[in-house]
């Protein structure tokens, strides 16, 4: 008989891909790769996995999207954009994070998609962005600035119940992000993300994109 004092671990959220905002699991790095790949052989990471602390890295050569919000809000000491798109298509994506595991640091880095900036071959729905910088080339459609946090009607709807972000939003029809290079608290995908041509690796010590 199971002992009802012994705790169980809590189910993953389901549908939701996310870096940031909750504890990393310290597994060794072949460990990880191993628990992902299943999802790397259908080019579809949906599988749900966090990191605390630890910022993030993500370029990309080129970022068309529909429905852009953001507002700016805290991390603790740390203002960030909060940021994202209902829907997303991208040319090429590098991401990179160095967690420490067990006092070593490893850094895990997923890459996906070709060298062509035409084919926006990466497709991502309700992206959303702790963002503590960014570049890039950026063209808008229907911009607004200074929209009530309340009152956004574009974007993820997260951006609409932030708990502490500001009251300034804005928001725009349509974004366009060439040579897109972020640095992060956390990223989260909210509904499908679809990679082509995905690799997963870690490697001892720290490397950028």
């Amino acid at each position: 008989m199971d002992d009802e004092t012994t705790p169980r671990p809590e189910a993953p959220e389901e549908g939701r891909t996310r870096w940031g905002r909750a504890a990393f699991v310290a597994l060794p790095g072949l460990g990880l790769v191993a628990a992902m790949t299943a999802a790397m052989a259908n080019s579809l990471l949906a599988a749900s996995f966090a990191v605390s602390g630890v910022p993030i890295q993500l370029k990309s050569d080129d970022v068309d999207g529909s429905g852009f919000g953001g507002v700016v809000s805290a991390r603790g000491s740390q203002g960030v954009a909060y940021a994202g798109f209902s829907e997303a298509r991208l040319s090429g994506l590098c991401a990179a994070m160095t967690p420490a595991v067990l006092g070593v640091e490893f850094t895990l880095k997923l890459s996906a998609g070709d060298a062509d900036p035409n084919t926006r071959e990466i497709a991502a729905e309700d992206l959303l962005l702790d963002a503590k910088e960014l570049t890039g080339n950026a063209e808008f459609t229907g911009l607004k600035l200074g929209v009530d946090k309340s009152a956004l009607d574009r974007g993820p709807a997260e951006l609409r119940t932030e708990q502490g972000g500001s009251n300034f939003g804005l928001q725009a029809d349509t974004a366009h992000i060439g040579r897109l290079d972020a640095s992060a608290l956390s990223a989260a995908i909210g509904g499908t993300f679809k990679l082509d041509n995905l690799k997963l690796g870690v490697s001892t010590g720290r490397s950028t994109c």
